[in-house]
């Protein structure tokens, strides 16, 4: 199947809602829309601080072993209840590498290497979730996996399935590609694999 890097599950285009800020957060004037980039911004008549509503950088770790992927039940929203790959937002103070393996930890147990990028996607949830998301593949070093963080479980299936409810479509199609074996990674830096990139002198 052709890779697919943009998913979107409402027409986001025509409903571009924004629950920004009402009021400056510098100088506490009431924040106005003004045409800014060729769409209406919440802008301060005062400062001039302008608010841009950019998407959610994150996350997300294949972990494969004997055939069998490893999956999350999620417990919180977006697609709570439902399965997925293990994820986690990217902090501004963090680069996504040092993320995903941080990630895994709170999330599986596992302490993992990572050992490519398989594929970077847009995914337009809802009006209030639009992620950009980095799509990894790691190897599990150490551990056994124990759900925690923002999954309720953790439980290894099939590759090739049956997949259980999974709460987003780019996680199934991430899976059937590498189960098709269609995936071709962009190396990792090999010195940020299996740490983060502050232990290693912030990326020198």
């Amino acid at each position: 199947m052709p890779i697919k890097q943009v998913f979107a599950y409402y027409d986001w285009q025509r409903h571009q809602a924004f629950d920004g800020f009402k009021y400056c957060p510098f100088c506490q004037a009431r924040l106005v829309l003004v045409e800014s980039g060729q769409q209406p911004r919440p802008t301060c008549p005062s400062c001039g601080f302008v608010q841009y509503k950019n998407p959610l950088p994150a996350v997300s770790i294949l972990i494969a072993n004997n055939n069998k992927v490893l999956l999350g039940k999620r417990n919180s929203s977006p697609g709570k209840g439902q399965w997925a790959i293990p994820s986690g937002y990217i902090e501004f103070n963090d680069d996504f590498i040092s993320t995903a393996i941080q990630e895994t930890k709170e999330e599986t147990g596992l302490e993992v290497e990572i050992k490519s990028i398989l594929n970077v996607i847009s995914s337009f949830f809802s009006p209030s979730f639009h992620f950009l998301v980095i799509y990894v593949e790691a190897h599990i070093v150490a551990g056994e996996p124990v759900a925690g963080d923002d999954l309720d479980e953790v439980k290894w299936f099939p590759v090739s399935g049956p997949l259980p409810e999974m709460a987003f479509q780019e996680d199934i199609d991430m899976l059937d590609m590498h189960a098709r074996k269609e995936l071709v990674g962009l190396p990792i830096d090999s010195r940020y694999a299996c740490q983060s990139i502050k232990e290693t002198g912030y990326g020198q």
